[in-house]
């Protein structure tokens, strides 16, 4: 039974017609009415419609539909005449990007085959009227399906719902062609092996050689692209199988520092158990852990990542192999310093030691059994009895010493704070005892020690 609003059938399709998968029939039936508003108008207009791309993925795969994009074949000026208050966001390439209720979609004119200037971007846009030649220029074959929403019907000329049954990554026409057309879609058809809890995907034989053969195209593509599909690989529930594969076809060379096909034991890290729960920017900081901190500092600029990513990187580059020793002192200077990272930098030093891997500023001696133990005291370390805030400030402190402001004020702060936090200090009053007790006045100022991790 159809509900109510279903949109009346708009311009057929000149591709055969197939019934939907069971699933995919009842992810139709739950569209929202802005999706079934949209097709509705561009019928009325004598419009074809289809609703294309990861969302007919997707939905084949089962798994939840995050953005709906449509290819219509109505021209771009047509459908901002259409919706008034639709935007014009790709329009030279026959983008326009339409409102429904609190979402936008974006509707794509029909376009013929295009000749790509440099394998980033076509030299000339076509409009076409054809959803079959529309569907020939797509990637994959599990993006070059399309539905017709009101007759709930696909459209797959490429046979992608049966690669999705078989669990195969196929090229549109010839691989090497495909390929050629984009570097990027080197990058997305890694990022496309992932089926999360699925497993891994493989690469048919044509279109694992044409990956290989142009590896060499990521460097005519856009940092910014790649860095934007590296970072979704990364995110990966398959990451290390994906990753592995990526060093084995010669693909990290391209835009990590170094030669990664012989780099067995990086890539074995990336098994470990507790990879599971790191994100795309600290696994990244793993897959780097033996490069060296200038070689690492260089490849995340060029990948023109935010500064917030890079510093998260490095610091996390800047740690490795360092340790607190067992002492509650020291596990409470540890834990309060890196404060949520804390836990998550203690399992990164088991992943490496488990693996012998070697970060390029040194590491302590100790193994990942007794890292497993300082991972069961910071998980046994109770809570501080006044907090990580410093108990006393710079005017506490200048009443006491006769310190004027300046550096030694600074450091003299920042040394209590430490032993606060060492000593675990109630109120005020222990840290004056503290104070009175040390030799602040004799000692160079350089020299005090300060709440940091490492030391």
């Amino acid at each position: 039974m159809t509900r109510e609003g279903w949109p009346n059938p708009a311009l057929q399709a000149d591709v055969p017609a197939i019934e939907c998968p069971t699933g995919v029939i009842e992810w139709l039936e739950k569209l929202p009415t802005s999706v079934l508003d949209i097709a509705s108008k561009v019928a009325e207009h004598g419009g074809g419609i289809w609703i294309v791309g990861g969302a007919v993925r997707d939905a084949c795969l089962g798994i939840d539909v995050h953005d709906i994009d449509f290819a219509v074949s109505l021209e771009p000026q047509q459908m901002m005449e259409i919706f008034p208050d639709s935007l014009p966001t790709g329009i030279e390439y026959g983008t326009v990007s339409l409102r429904g209720g609190d979402q936008f979609y974006e509707a794509t004119t029909l376009r013929t085959e295009s000749d790509y200037e440099d394998g980033r971007r076509p030299e000339q846009v076509h409009w076409g009227v054809s959803l079959s030649e529309d569907l020939e220029r797509r990637d994959f074959t599990i993006n070059a399906m399309a539905i017709d929403i009101a007759r709930k019907v696909m459209h797959d000329p490429h046979h992608g719902l049966q690669d999705i049954e078989r669990g195969m990554l196929r090229a549109v026409g010839q691989a090497y062609r495909r390929i050629s057309e984009d570097g990027l879609r080197i990058l997305r058809a890694y990022r496309f092996l992932d089926r999360g809890t699925a497993g891994v995907w493989k690469f048919d034989f044509e279109l694992s050689e044409a990956l290989r053969q142009n590896a060499h195209m990521l460097k005519a593509v856009t940092h910014e692209r790649i860095w934007m599909e590296w970072l979704k690989i990364l995110n990966g529930k398959n990451v290390a199988a994906v990753v592995e594969k990526m060093a084995h076809d010669g693909v990290l060379d391209c835009f990590l520092p170094g030669e990664w096909r012989s780099q067995h034991l990086r890539m074995a890290a990336l098994h470990h158990p507790y990879v599971h729960d790191f994100d795309g920017l600290t696994r990244l900081a793993l897959i780097l852990s033996e490069s060296f901190s200038i070689e690492v500092e260089e490849a995340l600029i060029d990948l023109k990542m935010s500064k917030k990513e890079r510093t998260y990187i490095l610091d996390l580059h800047s740690r490795f192999g360092t340790l607190p020793d067992a002492s509650l002192a020291s596990m409470r200077v540890f834990r309060t310093v890196l404060e949520q990272h804390a836990e998550q930098h203690l399992k990164l030093e088991i992943v490496l030691r488990s693996h012998d891997l070697s970060p390029s500023m040194g590491s302590s001696n100790e193994s990942a059994d007794e890292v497993y133990g300082l991972l069961e005291a910071l998980e046994e370390l109770a809570p501080l009895k006044s907090g990580n805030q410093s108990l006393v400030d710079g005017h506490w402190i200048m009443q006491r010493t006769g310190l004027g402001k300046g550096r030694a004020l600074g450091r003299l702060k920042a040394w209590l704070h430490r032993l606060q936090i060492e000593r675990d200090l109630a109120n005020e009053g222990e840290v004056e005892a503290v104070l009175c007790s040390l030799h602040w006045t004799e000692e160079n100022h350089s020299d005090w020690p300060q709440l940091q991790f490492p030391d």
